[in-house]
């Protein structure tokens, strides 16, 4: 890809959207403006992509400092601004991050630069096979396949069938002993006339929000083994409720970004 396709601003683009919101500066006007288009209607969406994003750091320090994991293969990554998972792992711990926009991995790539260990594939959460099977990827694995996985707020953008065909081969291709880091991303979300609008933002630009009952995640899951339950992203960080606007409450209800657990082979 040139590097003049890096500037695309045709059309709004959801990663560089989330990094509006965690307020990072790799984004364009015609993401600012959707962005600010969704804030009009769920004025939680800022504090939601700072959740998600602290949960990922905690992520990063419970697989490797915790759980010993050297290798971390992040789907769906978006862009790695603002403490992404290389910025909180330890050193010399192997990072494979992914996104299925090509226009995301090559701003990623200048973002990351030089950066020893950390790796940024163009490749689709919904087809792991592609990425796990790269060449490259499997040069740099040098056959190791426990490892630490990472699927974080996509989950509502995959079908069912997806979702199941995701979680199937990534737990067949992985070895016993390791571990999925997994958002049910807008699990038991309340009916909201405010979110239907919202998402329907997202369908426009080609990602449409599946909702979803937190059982019906486990089910789609399996067979990886959830380590303890689920829980509300807010339990997940230690987020003060009282953070919680009013509005918020009535737009999301208390459990902000869905639910996460560790799942385990």
């Amino acid at each position: 890809m040139s590097k003049e396709s890096i500037i695309d601003d045709s059309k709004p683009n959801a990663g560089r959207m989330y990094d509006y919101y965690l307020g990072g500066n790799h984004n364009f006007e015609v993401d600012r403006m959707a962005a600010e288009q969704v804030i009009s209607l769920m004025p939680f969406a800022p504090k939601g992509a700072r959740l998600q994003r602290w949960a990922l750091q905690d992520i990063a320090a419970e697989l490797t400092e915790r759980r010993g994991f050297d290798v971390i293969i992040d789907f769906a990554s978006g862009l790695p601004t603002n403490d992404h998972i290389h910025q909180i792992a330890p050193e010399g711990t192997t990072i494979i991050y992914s996104d299925y926009d090509p226009v995301v991995v090559e701003y990623a790539h200048d973002i990351l630069g030089e950066t020893p260990n950390v790796y940024y594939f163009e490749a689709n959460a919904a087809n792991p096979e592609a990425l796990l099977g790269r060449p490259e990827v499997q040069k740099i694995l040098d056959g190791k396949r426990k490892v630490g996985f990472v699927l974080w707020g996509v989950s509502a953008f995959l079908t069912d069938e997806v979702l199941a065909h995701t979680a199937k081969f990534i737990y067949d291709w992985a070895a016993p002993g390791s571990c999925l880091a997994f958002n049910a991303q807008g699990a038991d979300l309340p009916q909201n006339p405010m979110l239907d609008r919202t998402f329907a933002i997202y369908e426009k630009m080609g990602a449409k929000f599946h909702r979803r009952s937190l059982d019906e995640f486990r089910h789609l899951l399996k067979p990886w083994k959830v380590d303890q339950d689920f829980v509300s992203l807010l339990e997940w960080h230690g987020f003060d409720e009282s953070e919680l606007a009013k509005e918020d409450l009535e737009m999301i209800g208390p459990l902000a970004g869905g639910f996460g657990a560790y799942l385990v082979k």
